[in-house]
């Protein structure tokens, strides 16, 4: 978010809100309805920055960090271990690598940025497999990393 961008002395309306946070004047007006204190004895209605800026500080939601073996489910908006503890790896082409598997759950694609860092490292327990791999018949499980 570009909460640093609002200034707290400042005075806004639903459109300059929307231009400094990149959204649509809309949802600024439900911000109102979420807590976001708004002026509205005149018009156009006002924002004060203090309120914008505490109402954004308290939206940001604490990052709730992956266990190892696990990949993020959308749907269940919760870490899972993949479906028959099995991955499969990938490099994007930024180079970043992902692991994708199937949600126990409620079996759609649940997927794990690994960055840098090897699989095997954030999915010890897992068996990971790559395209590379699958072509030439193999597998790697977790102890075995990838190594590209």
């Amino acid at each position: 978010m570009a909460s640093h961008r609002i200034k707290i002395h400042h005075n806004y309306t639903y459109s300059e809100v929307a231009e400094i946070m990149r959204c649509h004047p809309q949802t600024v007006r439900k911000w109102g309805n979420m807590g976001l204190v708004v002026i509205k004895d005149q018009l156009p209605h006002l924002i004060l920055g203090k309120h914008l800026k505490e109402f954004l500080e308290g939206r940001k939601k604490a990052k709730r960090p992956l266990k190892p073996n696990q990949l993020f489910c959308l749907k269940c908006r919760a870490g899972k271990v993949p479906l028959g503890r099995m991955a499969d790896f990938s490099i994007d082409t930024n180079g970043t690598g992902r692991l994708s598997g199937i949600c126990p759950d409620c079996e759609t694609m649940i997927h794990r940025f690994v960055g840098n860092t090897l699989p095997a490292d954030v999915a010890p327990d897992l068996e990971i497999s790559s395209p590379t791999q699958m072509a030439h018949g193999s597998q790697v499980h977790g102890s075995n990393p990838i190594r590209t």
